[in-house]
């Protein structure tokens, strides 16, 4: 499904785009981490345990363990400072993880067992893939709760991620193109531009 490669590069970026996004939330106004929100997970602490959680179940799959977990909507970590601790730990172990892996135990099927009782069976390289894509998607919402702030929220994708990361993202006799004005924006407390009001 992926090879080493796409996999390591993919754990590697997870790891960038979550300490960019808990660098940033680190820096809003008191309060707005846990302020109520319209949303499943009630707010950004909510919905960032959410994401750990989940990291941690398939962390689990992978390793052919239980995980205990009755559901992934706990919130096991109440405060920024011990889940940005608890995320760096599952990240830098999706990071460990990958760089031992081969092409073929990539492709190797692992069964697990869902929350829900029901039985699976995926590659480790599509659980993988699954836990970065579960992340990134509830990054989107958490972004989505800095325009009720209003803060400018920082910028992960994955081009941004490369550009900053590989030497030869730009190597490909491209002309050079001057940055968009997302540096002026990167602070959370900065007023977001009209576009966004």
């Amino acid at each position: 499904m992926i090879n080493v490669r796409t996999a390591r590069m993919l754990a590697d970026y997870k790891q960038w785009a979550n300490q960019r996004l808990f660098d940033n939330l680190a820096q809003l106004p008191p309060g707005e981490v846990e302020k109520e929100r319209a949303g499943i997970f009630k707010n950004m602490i909510g919905t960032l345990n959410h994401i750990y959680v989940v990291d941690c179940l398939w962390q689990a799959h992978l390793e052919g363990r239980g995980h205990g977990f009755t559901t992934s909507h706990d919130v096991i970590h109440p405060t920024l400072t011990g889940l940005r601790l608890a995320q760096q730990d599952v990240d830098h172990w999706y990071c460990d993880w990958t760089a031992r892996q081969t092409d073929a135990s990539l492709d190797r099927p692992v069964r697990f067992t869902f929350i829900s009782g029901e039985s699976g069976t995926m590659s480790a390289g599509a659980m993988l893939l699954h836990v970065v894509n579960h992340a990134s998607y509830h990054r989107g919402w958490i972004i989505q709760m800095y325009f009720e702030i209003p803060a400018m929220p920082p910028m992960t994708d994955l081009p941004i991620y490369l550009r900053e990361t590989d030497p030869h993202f730009n190597s490909l006799n491209a002309p050079a193109v001057e940055p968009t004005c997302a540096p002026q924006f990167a602070s959370a407390t900065n007023v977001l531009p009209d576009r966004y009001r």
